[in-house]
């Protein structure tokens, strides 16, 4: 069975951008979303990346779900927008099928060629070793962050890159945290390990504490907004017991 994403864009000159993956690896990498037109029924090009088909235009608001055929276990990682060298620009709230919102993103994003969405998913479970993910956000610079948790052990959050939280966003202070762990009985169910996602000082004393979301949409995937000042050996950690 395939699994696709799907991503609306809305742009402050009030046009909108409909992209889709119809069938995207599961797995904490993701793959870029493009434009479609399914039916031809849209009056846009197909299959090309939004900062090239959209080139001068400003992302406002998007949102992002994902859908396995014939099945209701698909969850939302992450979505995001990515510049031209690579790095994370802003997240994309979202969920699974019931994702039913188009939020206004952490900031407007200009479309120039280069500028790329992608988007990552997997399926819920009943499991301790599934993938977490943390998006953060601050005014400058915004990342992703995932790890496949180990039962019952800290496990470290990394970007794309391998960079922790404290190596990649040294001296910035975040105020978002997006969180996911798409357990069907929580994070940690059976109370052997952290019931949140977590960042830590050097000398292991919390700095933030982050609920997570399933992914699916039915609960607020931005979920922890306070300032966070991050240093460099502070670490970001799941600790699942489900």
């Amino acid at each position: 069975m395939a699994t696709g994403i799907t991503v609306g864009v809305r742009f402050s000159d009030g046009s909108i951008a409909y992209l889709a993956n119809a069938d995207v690896t599961t797995g904490a990498t993701g793959e870029e979303i493009q434009t479609a037109n399914q039916g031809g029924d849209l009056a846009q090009t197909a299959n090309v990346s939004i900062g090239q088909a959209y080139t001068g235009k400003v992302a406002t608001h998007a949102f992002a779900t994902v859908a396995t055929q014939n099945a209701s276990t698909a969850r939302l990682l992450w979505a995001n927008f990515r510049g031209p060298d690579g790095a994370v620009i802003v997240p994309i709230n979202g969920g699974g099928i019931y994702q039913a919102v188009m939020t206004p993103l952490y900031r407007p994003v200009t479309m120039t060629t280069g500028v790329v969405v992608h988007a990552a998913w997997q399926a819920a479970s009943d499991s301790a070793t599934l993938i977490a993910a943390v998006s953060v956000c601050s005014p400058s610079k915004c990342d992703t962050f995932t790890a496949t948790a180990v039962d019952g052990a800290n496990t470290e959050l990394t970007n794309k890159d391998g960079a922790t939280i404290g190596q990649a966003m040294n001296g910035m202070t975040a105020d978002k945290f997006y969180g996911v762990y798409p357990s069907t009985l929580g994070l940690n169910e059976n109370l052997g390990g952290v019931s949140c996602l977590f960042v830590t000082a050097s000398d292991g004393a919390l700095k933030a504490l982050i609920p997570a979301s399933d992914g699916s949409g039915y609960n607020d995937y931005f979920v922890t907004s306070y300032p966070v000042r991050i240093l460099q050996n502070d670490g970001l950690f799941v600790n699942s017991d489900s």
